[in-house]
């Protein structure tokens, strides 16, 4: 049993990482928060720490004996996103924690990343790369969660329409459909995380899914679910770049209120774009599906069905 300390786990995937690490039964958690409570953690027993992440003594004494930090600190800029984390990182070494993970998940941050949103996540990644510690960067692809946006299958996610958006069947897809996209249930993902915990060695990236299909087999999937065919609308790589120029709703907000002055509609663009030039959410590997067996992910077919199919 080791002590970790999960960054960001009051909502979205962090609570999902926290439920999977009770659920093991294996591991003490904490949880690193700018708040002093939060009623899903009290519920589960999880004890918080409010901390702040300009202070580094603080810091750094709320990490004295935790041996893994996972950071899901969610931001929509450098201010929120990487200056707290490259905080968490230096306050982790200074404690002598020994595992690092960022806050990554979805996109995997590199410097030449069509979407400045993980363009901006690479100095974190170059930081913990030179920190010393044992790291890992969990990749999941997309959350499975939002094909079930509209009902409780979106899990402590923000419901948002990525695609597919299987409540009102319609589907927006980038490119003519053929590209492969990567998915996995943020609840699968806590189990993968929290399974991680026990292996012996951290890989340098730890590759997770649920499933990989194309987005055509998606849009399939979903009418099945459904049982009606969906409006679906095809956009070349020449027409994001014109939606980017022209955007229609430049001050389309993200449904997270305190994401207020994000560029949304941007953003879902720019992924497009990076879905069509290098299908980065489609990679090939899943060595934490073979390294941690006993996680068994459910696939977006059997998520469709459990959400969008006719009971009996």
């Amino acid at each position: 049993m080791v002590k970790v300390a999960v960054a960001g786990g009051t909502g979205g995937i962090g609570l999902h990482i926290v439920e999977g690490i009770v659920a093991s039964g294996k591991h003490e958690v904490i949880v690193l928060s700018r708040r002093a409570s939060h009623p899903a953690l009290d519920a589960l027993g999880v004890r918080m720490v409010a901390v702040s992440y300009d202070d580094r003594a603080a810091l750094t004494a709320a990490l004295q004996g935790v041996h893994t930090v996972i950071s899901t600190i969610a931001g929509l800029d450098a201010a929120s996103m990487v200056a707290p984390q490259l905080a968490l990182l230096d306050a982790a070494k200074a404690a002598g924690v020994r595992r690092f993970a960022p806050s990554e998940f979805a996109v995997r941050a590199i410097p030449d990343n069509p979407v400045e949103l993980y363009r901006l996540k690479w100095p974190v990644v170059e930081a913990v790369r030179a920190s010393g510690l044992e790291y890992t960067i969990f990749e999941d692809g997309i959350f499975m969660n939002y094909l079930a946006s509209g009902t409780a299958g979106v899990g402590h996610l923000h419901p948002i329409t990525v695609m597919v958006d299987v409540e009102h069947a319609t589907a927006t897809v980038p490119g003519d459909g053929s590209a492969h996209i990567v998915y996995t249930r943020a609840e699968d993902v806590g189990a993968f995380v929290a399974a991680s915990l026990d292996l012996p060695r951290w890989p340098e990236f730890s590759q997770m899914r649920g499933d990989r299909l194309t987005l055509n087999e998606v849009v399939r999937l979903s009418e099945e679910a459904r049982g009606k065919k969906f409006e679906v609308t095809y956009l070349s790589e020449e027409q994001i770049l014109a939606k980017l120029r022209n955007r229609e709703n430049p001050n389309a907000v993200h449904p997270d209120a305190k994401f207020a002055a994000f560029d949304f509609e941007k953003f879902i663009y720019e992924w497009y774009l990076e879905i069509v030039r290098s299908n980065v959410t489609g990679y090939e590997g899943k060595n934490l599906n073979e390294l941690c067996p006993q996680v068994k992910p459910v696939s977006v077919k059997e998520f469709l069905q459990m959400w969008w199919g006719k009971k009996e």
